[in-house]
């Protein structure tokens, strides 16, 4: 058996094509940056991992400045040990945990999944070989817009779609109710950036109510759990999370136990990795619970939070940004939902993305490497 000893970490900030879009009047156009970490072993196995980070006015910076100090902590020890290695990183004295530790574990388990020739979700105990998959839109600033961009998911099979609009409630309300009706063939979602306060989001809600929505996702910052449980008393829709700031497994359990939300929702590039989400969506499970997993992401994070899909079975949608080519940025191979609206993994090993690492390294704006000789930075 391969020792599988890491000798060099390298983690890559990009610039990418992805359109600067925003998510509420009162945000402004988003850099999202495809921040990507690559191992590698002593006897030559490569892992990868990758994160979208989204910023306002600029790149991040932060995140890789974050990770360059876990680095010591994983050199010259074994990926075979990658679960207690997480668990180490995630109580060292570095900021933005656990994002900072998610993609580094996820590209350990995605070295261990290629040592092994098996893809990832095979190594996590496959439940399924693809998922059903929703449609999450861009915004535009028409509902005619929305309804013909609609009509073309459900051409390409799409059956569900998630609206992403401006936390507009007059323009929320009056859209929904055209785009249903213009397209009663879809199921529908809809994401309000935590943004509303009680009464627009119980106005909103009873209106989904009536047009039999799927979820009501983020009316509220996820903090406020008071909100959340007035909220499904007064309404049917399912009423979930952001998924983007209560991350500890912990507070997850306290979310189920005191009847929160319907559903939790968290990221496996910003939870902590494959390992804490595997955690998260085991407990969720023997309590009954779906953990609708976020992936707003570049390929490696769309392919990380599938692979944890198609291993647990408590989970019933991937999110599938569109249009495709928007977020595909640094790989060669992709992700897509297919003519049925469904989902698959592709076969390759591990996570199951080649990277194209001529556009990485034409694109990253930071390069950090550490190996035997310390630690190097570059930019351009």
């Amino acid at each position: 058996m391969s020792s599988l000893i890491i000798d060099n970490i390298e983690v890559f900030a990009c610039k990418t094509d992805a359109p600067q879009i925003t998510w509420a009047r009162d945000m402004t156009p988003m850099f999202e940056a495809n921040v990507i970490v690559k191992i590698t072993t002593e006897d030559g196995y490569e892992g990868v991992g990758g994160v979208l980070v989204p910023t306002e006015h600029s790149y991040d910076h932060s995140l890789a400045e974050a990770m360059k100090n876990l680095f010591s902590e994983i050199f010259n020890k074994s990926i075979h040990d990658r679960e207690k290695l997480t668990d180490h990183m995630l109580t060292r004295c570095v900021g933005l945990n656990p994002n900072a530790v998610s993609p580094i574990d996820i590209a350990m388990w995605d070295c261990f999944a290629k040592s092994l020739n098996l893809p990832m979700y095979k190594v996590l105990g496959a439940k399924r070989d693809f998922i059903q998959s929703y449609a999450s839109t861009p915004l535009f600033e028409t509902i005619a817009e929305y309804t013909d961009f609609i009509k073309e998911q459900l051409s390409q099979g799409f059956k569900t779609v998630k609206f992403h609009t401006w936390c507009d409630i007059q323009f929320y309300i009056k859209m929904i109710q055209e785009v249903c009706s213009a397209v009663p063939e879809m199921k529908y979602m809809i994401d309000c950036e935590q943004r509303y306060n009680k009464e627009d989001a119980l106005r909103l809600g009873q209106k989904l109510d009536e047009l039999n929505f799927v979820w009501f996702e983020a009316p509220f910052v996820d903090s406020d759990f008071e909100s959340y449980k007035w909220l499904k008393d007064k309404i049917k829709t399912p009423v979930i999370c952001a998924g983007n700031s209560i991350l500890d497994p912990y507070l997850l359990k306290k979310a189920i136990d005191e009847n929160v939300y319907d559903h939790l929702r968290v990221d496996t590039t910003y939870a902590g990795g494959i390992t804490i989400t595997k955690r998260i969506m085991e407990m969720a499970a023997s309590h009954n619970f779906n953990v609708e997993l976020q992936s707003w992401a570049f390929p490696l994070g769309q392919a990380a939070n599938l692979h944890m899909m198609l291993s647990n079975e408590n989970c019933d949608f991937f999110e599938q940004v569109v249009p495709f080519v928007d977020h595909e940025h640094g790989a060669k191979n992709f992700i897509r939902t297919d003519n049925d609206g469904n989902i698959y993994p592709t076969q390759d090993n591990g996570l199951g993305i080649t990277l194209n690492w001529d556009q990485i390294h034409q694109d990253y704006y930071l390069h950090l490497k550490f190996d035997k000789n310390g630690l190097s930075r570059n930019t351009q």
